[in-house]
């Protein structure tokens, strides 16, 4: 295992962490660990923990590169202290065998473990290293871990993307789509409770309900994904990702894929 600068990677890599570092949430993590705990935990509820920064650094990196071989790396029980568990990063295999690793969220390691350790305070973000070989369970701060899992991960995401390229922040509908599910009329024929379901599971997870119009099994491209209207309408302000959305000076407004605009009762 070494840990490598970026300036050493191949281009289209390179590129790919070049544009992701000013992402909103990545600006946040670059200014770790010089914030509070609270800071650190209103991150991780927002959605800027280790497994949703390493699924967006992921689906860039094959948006630009389709023929790279991408893994999310979800590592547990580390051997060398307890703060290494429950992490994710990205994993990208070489043709030489050999992986290459970004984690774009191990400054957390240091608020994290105690004692701090001082060689953790300024680490690079992201933390970029080579494994010798395939598979390796090994990170740089966390050392061995007992348990390594890794998800290949393809353009095809049945999600896509609900981010804006330029500002990293969420996009959500200008208005609500034809078949709105907050529409009266149950337009979408959902089971009695369905959507309400829906609604507290996407709060549950400080998140949101994504438009169906707008996903890639409606045959919208990957990366045009939105927010659906009527949840930001009816529950935006119960959603701790709706609320950091606007506290960061969102969400990017976008056109609904359809014209008809009747009224919201």
């Amino acid at each position: 295992m070494k840990t490598i600068d970026r300036h050493q990677l191949p281009h289209n890599i390179r590129a790919a962490i070049d544009d992701f570092e000013f992402e909103s949430i990545i600006r946040i993590w670059m200014a770790y660990p010089g914030i509070s705990p609270d800071e650190l935990q209103r991150t991780f509820e927002a959605g800027g923990n280790s497994k949703s920064v390493s699924e967006a650094f992921a689906k860039n990196l094959i948006a630009r590169s389709a023929d790279l071989d991408v893994f999310l790396v979800y590592g547990d029980a580390s051997n060398r202290y307890s703060a290494g568990g429950d992490h994710w990063w990205v994993r990208i295999a070489l043709p030489d065998q050999r992986e290459l690793n970004v984690d774009w969220t191990a400054r957390q390691f240091y608020n994290l473990e105690q004692p701090h350790a001082p060689q953790h305070q300024n680490l690079p973000c992201p933390l970029i290293w080579v494994s010798d070989q395939a598979g390796e369970p090994v990170h740089p701060v966390t050392g061995t871990y007992v348990l390594l899992l890794t998800y290949q991960v393809n353009a095809d995401d049945p999600l896509g993307d609900v981010r804006d390229a330029s500002t990293g922040l969420p996009r959500v509908l200008s208005r609500l789509c034809d078949t709105c599910i907050f529409r009266p009329g149950n337009l979408m024929d959902l089971e009695p409770g369905e959507r309400d379901q829906m609604v507290q599971v996407a709060l549950a997870r400080g998140s949101w309900i994504l438009c169906h119009e707008t996903l890639p099994a409606a045959g919208k491209p990957i990366g045009t994904q939105a927010i659906c209207r009527g949840f930001w309408d009816v529950h935006g302000t119960e959603s701790l990702g709706c609320c950091v959305a606007v506290a960061l000076g969102g969400p990017v407004v976008a056109p609904a894929p359809t014209e008809n605009d009747p009224a919201l009762d």
